[in-house]
């Protein structure tokens, strides 16, 4: 029973300090409850099941965080909150800018943000287009606590509960006015957030209604205020991992008889040779963590028309302004910048060759432009503006059946939810008037469209100034307007109860029946679907499927009252679940829960799960990303004849630019991931030791048919390794270079992850104050991902684990050590955020410093032995490691009233910098794990009346 349970001793002292135990506590049991647990036993369904039971721990490992938790972080938006568990992986967040969208997701077990699902008391939040959900989007004030269960669920609860699901519960019962207001800054003046919400509630025997009003501010970092974002690859010499795109341009070509000019703007109207220290430090003209403002709007109420049957509505509407920076738009011309169909005209008055140099020509070829980079700083920055409207609709009605002396729980819901998104994005060229101003002068002078010639062989000074004058501009820049929504629909209907009584106890159940149906779409600007701007176009996306489901949960007591053996419990469960667009699946879970006494419970589950594509995977338009790679052909056939892939590239070749055109999509012919998972573990609260509770779980999942990318850097590599192996996705033109890789969605391979987690909690009294002392932590042993070669069917399998990727980096140890202290008026929390070490590859070729050491020698941790092959190519194992790190968190509270509280607090206390990364994409540090750097501090003030 709970009310026997050394677990529920805990809960009661937990309360002291406003928080739930977060060893096991799972139910829908809240504060003034847990003090009513002596006098009444309620039954409650637990995260992980339909059946309501009196016993809050079941076989399912589970941490609860209390709304206080939460705040206690410092932070406003509680994805940022999840991220920081341990359990958690790398995950977008807004520290995210190239390649962001203003979302925030948690990604349980790091296997994909879109393999953990997100309920909000109990029914499925909608998720957007490619099956995540935006947790910035869920106003932290509306939340009573958030129970993360850390087990596949897809018996129970259907598609995406692979790794685990989030369950926010919302706060019920209120009664009363509650605000708060928050601000902080970072230590540098900059960063600055505040929120503000304001929540009214009333209750009565008959029901209860509440509705709460959130906003939120935050404000842009930029890369250039930080040292460690300042530059492309932070340490390297000045000019390393710039851009070719320059604001004086760089122009590689070849005159009538073939000869070379690899040239640039000196600044006064003139060319100078081209120098790799001249590159673009574009690296300043981004933001470091991006701007939002949000406004969400929540309602719930309950009323009982009968003692048995209840009707309960649920409304939102959240709107949320986003954006991310990038610098001015570099534009890349000729035969190795991947433009077909270009001229510069001879006759174009900005011209200082007098040739017409084509984009046909290759390398050595006759009046051949073979490369043009030219940063287009008067055009201003690229921004991408988010405006994102998200409705949705629960309501329903619940009840209890009466039949003999057995109560039989049901519940009936409808859900509507739409989410609707348009971006603007400015600083972007149609290529088409590119062409058109770079051409024959006369054809564009007597063009209808009103073109005016284009200078690209001049400079720029700074943003907005430079020899490209506001004609020009007008004529070559457009903004884009793109346009995406997601939408879903279900009736569900639920049916729990206990069916009759074992000699164990009672054998209970849990049906029911759910049908959902999920659209979306993705229209890009006509200029982007039409491939003829100067970013990443792509095609629109559009599409729908509908899914039919049937569960069926039970409970079954086997043994109890016997020695070593106080209770001991069956769990089965199963769903069959019809989807148009594949077909069936049927995904089914069993687990145990062995009560030794009244200290110990020994449990464990074993599950499959299944994850449907989303509709951005099933019909996502062929888009384009420039993404950073190394060609391993360079040198050419000659300098790499050890690789067959490189076989028939010119000797000499060299990678013109660094980011390659790679292109994406979806693939309606996808099937749906499959997974198993297993887990095992104990609850110890041993009753020597008052308020001392322990948990230990074992986890093992393991995905197959996993929808994914082979990943662009991989093709390129194995290809050349093999010569075979992937080369069918790669396109090179006769100079050898990379005109197109493909690397679009496939169900190839599969990934398993293994560890444990781990939590002690402690709560005692002395006559300083209360103390609540909590350990919790996860370590990987495995993390592994399974990649087959879609032609040859050879696999390539390695374990990740303890490995940094860029934006994917996989500790074995996350842990989080808090102490809490409580006495009278006075509270204050000190938070210890541990992230285990781990290693990258660290790859700088030949590239040298201004003393001639090898770069490798120089950044790299682990630089390896220097040694050449035979053909006298560098041959170098180099690693570099992120060492062990902890940011350190304090709060300090005092009541003021009994109405009004105040809270003071610092974030990374003593300013620890993000571990330096040389794979992440930018800012030499891995957002999706760290956090940029400085002390954040931050006051609260709580209303409650």
């Amino acid at each position: 029973m709970f009310t026997n349970s050394k677990l529920a001793k805990s809960v009661k002292l937990a309360c002291a300090f406003g928080a739930a135990s977060s060893i096991g506590f799972t139910g829908a049991v809240n504060a003034q409850e847990t003090e009513q647990a002596a006098e009444a036993v309620e039954k409650i369904e637990v995260t992980g099941s339909r059946i309501r039971r009196t016993d809050i721990e079941g076989a399912n490992p589970v941490t609860v965080m209390s709304r206080i938790d939460i705040e206690r972080f410092g932070v406003t938006s509680i994805g940022d909150v999840l991220q920081a568990i341990p359990s958690a992986g790398s995950a977008i967040n807004t520290n995210n800018n190239n390649g962001g969208n203003g979302t925030t997701t948690i990604n349980i077990r790091g296997i994909g943000s879109n393999r953990t699902l997100v309920l909000v008391n109990g029914k499925r939040w909608a998720p957007g287009l490619g099956g995540s959900v935006d947790l910035n989007n869920i106003p932290a004030a509306i939340i009573e606590r958030i129970e993360v269960l850390k087990d596949g669920a897809s018996a129970v609860y259907g598609s995406d509960a692979v790794a685990g699901v989030v369950n926010i519960i919302t706060r019920q019962d209120f009664e009363g006015v509650h605000a708060s207001g928050y601000m902080g800054q970072y230590d540098e003046g900059d960063g600055n957030k505040e929120q503000w919400d304001v929540g009214f509630g009333t209750s009565n025997d008959k029901g209860n209604v509440y509705f709460n009003i959130s906003y939120v501010e935050e404000e842009p970092t930029f890369t250039g205020d930080r040292e460690i974002s300042a530059v492309p690859v932070f340490g390297a010499p000045t000019g390393f991992g710039g851009s070719s795109g320059t604001p004086n341009g760089r122009f590689w070509y070849f005159d009538e008889d073939g000869t070379s000019f690899n040239v640039q703007n000196d600044g006064n109207g003139g060319l100078i040779p081209w120098s790799g220290s001249s590159a673009f430090n574009f690296a300043p003209l981004n933001y470091l963590s991006t701007p939002q403002e949000r406004t969400n709007i929540y309602s719930q109420g309950r009323y009982e028309l009968t003692d048995n049957l209840s009707v309960n509505v649920t409304g939102f509407y959240g709107n949320r302004r986003s954006a991310q920076l990038l610098a001015p738009t570099p534009l890349f011309l000729g035969f190795a910048g991947g433009t077909s169909g270009i001229t510069i005209a001879a006759n174009n008055p900005y011209n200082p060759t007098g040739l017409d140099l084509s984009d046909q020509a290759g390398f050595g070829e006759p009046n051949g432009l073979y490369f043009l980079g030219r940063r287009m700083l008067e055009a201003g920055y690229r921004q991408f503006a988010q405006n994102v409207d998200q409705y949705q609709f629960n309501g329903g009605f619940e009840g209890v059946i009466e039949i003999g002396d057995k109560e039989f729980f049901w519940d009936a819901t409808y859900t509507y939810a739409d989410i609707t998104q348009n971006t603007l994005t400015d600083g972007l060229l149609n290529m088409d008037r590119v062409a058109l101003a770079l051409g024959d002068v006369d054809a564009c002078n007597n063009s209808d469209d009103g073109c005016v010639p284009l200078n690209l062989f001049g400079g720029a000074t700074a943003i907005g100034e430079g020899t490209i004058t506001q004609d020009q501009l007008d004529y070559i820049t457009f903004t884009a307007q793109d346009a995406l929504n997601s939408s879903l629909e279900s009736y569900t209907a639920n049916l729990s109860g206990e069916i009759m009584e074992l000699p164990a106890g009672y054998l209970a159940f849990a049906t029911g029946y759910e049908k959902r149906w999920q659209s979306g779409y993705d229209q890009p600007d006509a200029l982007i679907a039409a491939g003829i701007t100067s970013g990443n176009s792509r095609q629109p996306t559009s599409g729908d499927f509908s899914v039919e489901e049937f569960y069926l949960e039970l409970a079954v007591p086997l043994l109890s009252d016997m020695p070593g053996v106080e209770q001991l419990d069956l769990e089965l469960a199963t769903r069959y679940s019809d989807y148009s667009n594949f077909g069936d699946t049927t995904n089914s879970k069993v687990g145990l829960k062995w009560r030794v006494n009244e200290d110990l419970i020994v449990r464990g589950t074993w599950s499959e799960a299944f994850r449907a594509p989303s509709l951005s995977e099933l019909f996502l338009g062929n888009s384009d990303s420039f993404v950073t790679l190394q060609d391993p052909c360079n040198g050419g056939e000659a300098g790499n004849p050890n690789a067959p892939g490189c076989a028939g590239i010119p000797a000499g070749y060299q990678q013109p630019n660094p980011q390659i055109r790679t292109t994406v999509g979806g693939n309606a012919d996808l099937q749906p991931e499959e997974a198993e998972s297993f887990t095992y573990g104990f609850v110890y609260s041993p009753a020597q030791v008052e308020g001392l509770s322990i948990t230990f779980d074992v986890f093992d999942i393991e995905v197959d048919n996993a929808v994914s990318t082979v990943g662009a850097q991989s093709i390129l590599d194995a290809c050349a390794e093999t010569g075979t192996q992937f080369c069918s996705l790669i396109e090179r033109n006769s100079g050898g270079v990379v005109t197109e890789l493909f690397n679009g969605l496939v169900n190839l391979g599969g990934q398993t992850t293994s560890g444990f987690d781990y939590n002690v909690a402690y709560n005692f009294e002395t006559e300083f104050g209360d103390f609540r002392l909590n350990w919790d932590g996860t370590y990987v042993d495995e993390r592994t991902t399974i990649v087959v070669d879609p032609v040859s069917g050879e696999t390539i399998e390695e374990n990740d684990a303890g490995r940094a990727f860029d934006r994917d980096v996989i500790p074995r140890l996350r842990t989080n050590l808090s102490v809490t202290w409580a006495y009278e008026d006075w509270t204050a929390n000190y938070l210890v955020r541990f992230i285990g070490h781990t290693t990258e590859e660290c790859s700088f070729g030949t590239s040298t410093d201004a003393d001639g050491n090898y770069l490798e020698d120089t950044l790299c941790s682990d630089p390896g032995e220097t040694t050449f092959d035979d053909d006298g190519n560098l041959v170098k194992d180099s690693f570099n490691e992120l060492e062990d790190m902890a940011y350190h968190d304090v709060s300090v509270g005092y009541a003021v009233t009994d109405n009004l509280r105040l809270t003071l607090g610092v974030n990374n206390l003593w300013d620890t910098d993000p571990e330096v990364s040389f794979t992440t994409f930018a800012n030499s540090f891995d957002p999706s794990m760290y956090e940029i750097p400085g002390r954040f501090f931050y006051g609260r003030v709580n209303l409650e009346f």
